[in-house]
């Protein structure tokens, strides 16, 4: 029997990243298996909070993907273009467009943005500005929403595939 330690795991078992160090795509999965847990829970209206904490932790991720790793620009400046750029509708239309604008995705991503990421970004504003809630069609639109999204913009840098599926318990039965 492997002697446990105070927090439960067995002293041979890793301890979780600290998430102030966890890179970008690391931070989206570990905010997606959240709101996968919140939707399992019934917690729709707070599921839908997260999912908008996902997508803009994605484009947090794809922005730092095209100019650091691609452009090279230094990642002090890109972490204070992301900071001024300050939520989800600044960061997709003002910066990540602008930069995909010279490849083929442009027009997919323009549409993504229209038909799935601006809904989810509205029923988050209602939920966090307007203390409306969500019910469960409305969170499970979203769910599906966010997860597509995140699976066409992370797979773009190959990334995406790690994470869980989105699946309604309630279709199966």
């Amino acid at each position: 029997m492997a002697k446990r330690g105070r927090l439960g795991r067995t002293k041979t078992e890793k301890k979780k990243k600290p998430y102030s160090k966890a890179s970008d795509d690391e931070k989206v999965a570990r905010n997606w298996n959240k709101a996968l847990g919140l939707y399992e829970r019934e917690e729709w209206s707070v599921a839908v909070l997260r999912c908008a904490t996902c997508l803009e932790l994605m484009v947090n991720f794809a922005i730092r993907q095209e100019l650091v790793m691609e452009k090279k620009l230094p990642l002090q400046f890109v972490d204070k273009l992301l900071q001024n750029a300050n939520g989800i509708h600044n960061k997709y239309q003002n910066l990540f467009l602008p930069i995909m604008a010279q490849y083929e995705e442009h027009d997919d991503l323009k549409r993504l943005w229209n038909e799935r990421i601006v809904k989810v970004n509205a029923e988050r504003n209602k939920v966090a500005h307007q203390g409306e809630f969500r019910s469960r069609k409305a969170a499970k639109k979203i769910m599906e929403d966010t997860a597509f999204a995140m699976q066409q913009v992370m797979g773009l840098y190959g990334h995406g595939a790690e994470l869980m599926p989105f699946s309604d318990p309630d279709d199966s039965a």
